[in-house]
């Protein structure tokens, strides 16, 4: 039972507010019973009147032992007659009272401890044998038992039951509203202590329960957050991992393909040059095969600054040093740059390139990226088609197309365009010059500025579509 008290607050609570509840009852009573007032039956305006009387008659007596009597006789008269509720007292001239009907010692008062409110005037008694003034007064007895306290006495038994009933009802009430949010907030911290954060205790209280309540809700919510935001970094550092996976597979495959990219012009170089060295058959003719030895040489060196190029864009230090550069005028340029190559492949240029038009960009990175773009269209193109151009703005981006008619690239192939050493079968030969790095420099350079990037074929030819 004790164990069972101690593991139960409800249990403590209702046992502790009953047994206050029974210690305030009681000392209630007893206040009642204690300071309970008397009410007085009888008005003290009639007592006034037969004051001079009893003080007349108190004058008849020849010494202290008749005085004694006649006292003695006026206080069980108003004993009788006035329910006990007045009381005779006798001074001295110096104010002291004297105990009745003894009048031999002194009752320890005086007659100034007795308000007017509650006694008579003061009348003087003489004696005949005896030179000594006295004083006498009637007053209320104050020792008298109050009509409340006796209703107590008498419903007792009554008022006893009723307390006990009472300080059950109300530990049982109290304990109720004390422990019954207790109780939620000791579930719900028992839910979190088993990493369930979901739970939720409603409360409308203002007072401590209520912000402990308030509180739990608030740290059960942050360490639900919390935990979604640690389930979330876990994620994203799990896709992290998978990325960089990925990437390192991507830099295997790339300097696997830049190695073979690099090997096949190295060889025929080295072939070429063995052939013209030891004159052998069609190699006699240094002049020709020179000439096709500095062709290769110069797509070797212009893949190995792409790859130069790609290594600096990749490094964790490089920088990308962007400024307010206008877009309209940098394209311009190149296109006038490319009008010779056009020209040579009967290319038609029609540009729409909007004036003004200003884009944060660092220029010699989106400078190669036009290059590419233009050197692909000049490439690609048959000859006798057009070039479309055109620059403007949309709904706050800027946005760049070109357009080569006469060729269309097959769809399956379209989503690895931007992969490195990636080329279209119809372009595999060398007349074309490409490397199948510069897609990939393009969408490298774009992505640094945030750049989107698309390539579609269209009911004309081929189209890539930037938006800044």
């Amino acid at each position: 039972m004790i164990k069972k008290i101690r593991s139960k607050l409800s249990i403590k609570v209702f046992l502790l507010t009953a047994v206050l509840m029974l210690i305030c009852s009681s000392i209630v009573c007893l206040c009642i019973f204690r300071f309970a007032p008397y009410i007085y039956k009888y008005n003290l305006s009639d007592i006034e009147l037969m004051a001079p009387e009893f003080s007349e008659e108190l004058s008849y007596s020849e010494n202290l032992t008749d005085l004694a009597i006649y006292a003695e006789g006026i206080s069980t008269m108003l004993s009788e007659y006035y329910n006990d509720e007045y009381r005779l007292h006798i001074f001295t001239v110096s104010g002291k009272e004297i105990a009745l009907p003894r009048l031999d010692s002194f009752t320890g008062k005086s007659m100034y401890d007795f308000s007017p409110q509650s006694r008579s005037s003061f009348y003087p008694i003489t004696l005949a044998h005896n030179p000594q003034v006295y004083t006498m007064c009637i007053a209320q007895n104050t020792e008298k038992q109050s009509q409340v306290t006796e209703a107590l006495y008498k419903t007792l038994p009554i008022l006893s039951m009723v307390i006990l009933f009472a300080s059950v009802l109300a530990a049982f009430i109290c304990s109720l509203y004390m422990t019954a949010p207790v109780k939620k907030v000791s579930k719900m911290a028992k839910q979190m202590a088993d990493m369930d954060f979901s739970v939720f205790c409603p409360t409308g209280r203002a007072d401590e329960i209520g912000v402990l309540t308030d509180s739990l809700n608030k740290l059960s919510q942050r360490l639900a957050e919390t935990i979604s935001e640690l389930q979330n970094a876990n994620q994203k550092l799990l896709a992290d991992i998978d990325m960089e996976r990925r990437l390192e597979r991507q830099r295997t495959t790339f300097f696997s393909a830049a190695s073979h990219e690099l090997k096949t012009p190295i060889t025929i170089i080295k072939g070429q040059l063995q052939g013209m060295l030891y004159q052998v058959g069609r190699y006699k003719d240094r002049d020709t095969y020179l000439a096709q030895a500095l062709s290769v040489t110069d797509a070797l060196e212009k893949t190995v600054q792409e790859l130069l190029l790609l290594s600096r864009l990749s490094t964790p230090e490089y920088t990308c040093h962007k400024c307010r550069l206008n877009l309209s005028t940098l394209l311009n340029e190149r296109l006038a740059a490319y009008e010779d190559w056009f020209m040579q492949k009967e290319l038609t240029v029609e540009k729409t390139i909007a004036q003004e038009i200003f884009v944060l960009g660092d220029a010699p990175l989106l400078q190669k990226a036009l290059d590419n773009l233009l050197g692909n269209a000049a490439s690609y193109s048959p000859a006798g088609n057009r070039v479309l151009v055109r620059l403007w703005t949309d709904t706050g981006k800027v946005k760049l197309t070109i357009e080569n008619t006469g060729v269309h690239i097959p769809d399956e192939d379209i989503p690895r365009l931007f992969e490195a050493f990636y080329r279209v079968d119809s372009s595999r030969n060398r007349q074309t010059g490409g490397t199948g790095l510069g897609l990939y420099i393009v969408k490298t350079a774009l992505d640094l500025h945030d750049a989107d990037i698309e390539l579609a074929n269209t009911a004309q030819g081929v189209m890539c579509s930037i938006a800044f």
